[in-house]
């Protein structure tokens, strides 16, 4: 190339000869294309290979990105829901507490085995103090439930109204757990009155003792 073009000169004269060399390729012949068409060729095949070869190995790469990308997604909302139950975990404690509280309360008012000898006995000293006679306190086959038992106790009471009342009020206030129920008024000539029912005490379930296996069967009879 002639040195003492300019150099606008130079490049024209450069692209004008890439052009030449690009005119009439024979594509069936590519090893004998001159040397800019030939080196394009070689240049655009590797790159293509290497981009090829690139988006086959990071395929997998891609779609593992994906999946760890998802599952990311699923622990944080699982982690944001667990937080939230744990923040709200305080409040939770506090109120098993409570209803714990509650139920060994209604648990002191089921008596035992032996409070139930004591309470059979209350009830007839209140009899007593309302100068009610008894003709009648027999307790009837108890029904077990599912975490007390239920002993129903038929009995029979002579006396004034007033002292019914008196008596009824006073089972009402007292701490065990004792209903009146099937009532029925009978009026005496004296003006007495004759009261049949029966008094439904709720005893707390013993849990079986292991060593002693036959206190189960007993609880039963």
């Amino acid at each position: 190339m002639d040195s003492s073009l300019t150099l606008s000169e130079r490049i024209g004269a450069w692209g004008d000869d890439v052009r030449e060399q690009f005119a009439d390729l024979d594509f069936s012949d590519p090893a004998h294309w001159p040397t800019v068409p030939r080196y394009t060729l070689l240049l655009t095949a590797t790159l293509l290979v290497f981009g090829l070869s690139w988006y086959a190995w990071l395929g997998d790469s891609y779609e593992q990105l994906t999946n760890l990308n998802t599952k990311e997604s699923e622990l944080r909302d699982s982690f944001s829901k667990k937080l939230a139950k744990t923040a709200s975990l305080n409040g939770l404690k506090q109120q098993r507490d409570r209803l714990q509280g509650y139920v060994q309360e209604l648990e002191q008012q089921l008596p035992d085995q032996t409070g139930m000898n004591e309470l059979l006995t209350e009830m007839n000293r209140l009899g007593q103090i309302r100068n009610l006679q008894f003709a009648l306190l027999r307790p009837a086959p108890m029904v077990q439930k599912t975490h007390y038992v239920e002993i129903p106790i038929n009995f029979k009471l002579t006396g004034t109204f007033h002292n019914m009342a008196a008596f009824a009020a006073d089972i009402a206030h007292n701490p065990r757990v004792v209903h009146l129920q099937d009532l029925a008024l009978t009026s005496r000539p004296d003006g007495a009155l004759t009261v049949e029912g029966t008094l439904r005490i709720y005893r707390h379930l013993e849990k079986p003792d292991p060593s002693n296996p036959g206190a189960a069967k007993g609880e039963n009879k």
